[in-house]
C-alpha cells in the first residue's frame, strides 16, 4: 500500500503542468462564473418566472455539462495521464522501477479518477456558492426560498458515476495509442453517437449515452442513484480496468 501511495504522489508531481490538472481548477470556476453572471444580469427575468431558481440554474448547467463538458473532460484527463509517459517514451523505464506492476497502473488510473472526482466536487461546490451569493445580492430571484441543492448534488454524483464508463474506455485507448487524434477523435465520435442515440431503448448499454440519459432523468426528477446507465458504467469500469492491467502485463512481457 505504501508503494501505491508513493506511485500516486509521483503521478501528481509529473502532472503538475499538464492540461488535465489545470482544467480541473479553471473550468469549474469558468462555468460557475458564467452561470452566476447570467443570473445576476438577468435577475428580473428569472424573478418573473416564479420558479425554483436552483432548478433553473441546474438545468442550464447540466444541459451542456452532460452532453459535452464532462465526457470531453474525461477524455482529456485519460489522455494527459498516459501522455506523460508516451511523450518521454518512459513506459519501459517506469516498469523497471521497484514497484508492483499493479501499483503503477492503479496509481495512474486512481490519479485520473481523483481528477474527475475533484472536478465534479469543485463545480458542485461553486454552483452552491453562486446560488447562495445570488440569494444575498439578488434576493428577488428567490434562491433563499427554495431548498433544492440536495437534489442537484445527488445528480452531480450520478453524472460522476455515469461518466466512469467513458473515462475507462478513453483511459484504455490513450494507454494503447500514443497520439492524440485516435483516442480523442474516437471518443468525440462516440460521444456524438451517444447524444444522438440516447433515446433508444437499449442506449443504457452504451456508456457514451449515460450522462445524456441522466440529464433526462434530472428533468423528470427520477431520483434512483443507480439506474441502468450507472450500473452498466460501473461494470464497464471494472471490466476495462482488468483489460488495461492485462495490456500492462503484455507490454512488460515484450
Amino acid at each position: 500500500m505504501k508503494l501505491f501511495w508513493l506511485a500516486l504522489r509521483s503521478e501528481f508531481l509529473k502532472s503538475r503542468r499538464t492540461l488535465a490538472l489545470a482544467t480541473t481548477a479553471w473550468l469549474p470556476a469558468f462555468i460557475a462564473g458564467l452561470i452566476f453572471a447570467l443570473f445576476y444580469f438577468k435577475s428580473e427575468d428569472f424573478a418573473k418566472m416564479g420558479m425554483d431558481p436552483w432548478n433553473i440554474m441546474a438545468s442550464n448547467v447540466f444541459g451542456l455539462y452532460a452532453v459535452l463538458i464532462l465526457p470531453m473532460y474525461a477524455m482529456v484527463v485519460a489522455f494527459s495521464t498516459n501522455q506523460v509517459e508516451h511523450v518521454a517514451n518512459a513506459w519501459k523505464n517506469l516498469f523497471t522501477l521497484p514497484y508492483p506492476r499493479l501499483a503503477i497502473y492503479l496509481s495512474k488510473w486512481a490519479f485520473a479518477f481523483l481528477l474527475i472526482l475533484a472536478f465534479s466536487l469543485i463545480l458542485c461546490g461553486l454552483i452552491f456558492m453562486a446560488g447562495n451569493a445570488l440569494a444575498i445580492l439578488k434576493p428577488e430571484i428567490g434562491f433563499q426560498d427554495f431548498d433544492s441543492f440536495g437534489l442537484i448534488a445527488r445528480f452531480f454524483l450520478k453524472f460522476f458515476l455515469g461518466v466512469m464508463g467513458v473515462f475507462s474506455i478513453q483511459f484504455l485507448l490513450s494507454f494503447y495509442w500514443r497520439d492524440f487524434i485516435r483516442p480523442v477523435g474516437a471518443g468525440l465520435a462516440l460521444t456524438i453517437a451517444g447524444a444522438i442515440g440516447a433515446g433508444w431503448d437499449y442506449a443504457y448499454l452504451f456508456p457514451y449515452a449515460a450522462t445524456v440519459r441522466i440529464n433526462v432523468q434530472y428533468q423528470k426528477e427520477q431520483l434512483d442513484l443507480f439506474p441502468q446507465e450507472v450500473v452498466v458504467s460501473l461494470l464497464a469500469t471494472l471490466a476495462l480496468f482488468l483489460i488495461g492491467y492485462y495490456f500492462v502485463l503484455r507490454r512488460i512481457s515484450r
